[in-house]
């Protein structure tokens, strides 16, 4: 009864809709729970790699850019790892120095 708008509602991929039933009451919470463990130990990795590249190595916003990017189109593509090249190329509108990441 409830299936279709669930199938409607969620995110859609080249093999159909992301939703499915997982279980009895309380599988989801469980679920949602393991997700966002691997997605903050992802974002905390992201966050030391930026931090070894930009403060060890020396790499600039672009370099690290490019880097992420790159990284992006092979084993490493995610969502997070595009958006985070994107984070470090956006340069500061406001003021028209640096980049967002600057501040």
């Amino acid at each position: 009864m409830i299936a279709p708008i669930l199938i409607k509602c969620a995110a859609q991929v080249d093999d159909g809709a992301c939703v499915g039933y997982c279980g009895p009451v309380g599988s989801g919470n469980y679920i949602k729970m393991v997700h966002n463990g691997i997605e903050y130990g992802d974002m905390q990795l992201i966050g030391e790699v930026y931090d070894v590249l930009k403060n060890i190595v020396g790499m600039s916003n672009l370099d690290l850019a490019k880097q992420f990017a790159k990284w992006n189109e092979g084993e490493l593509s995610s969502y997070l790892i595009e958006i985070t090249a994107k984070i470090l190329a956006k340069k500061d509108d406001l003021t028209g120095e640096g980049y967002v990441v600057d501040y």
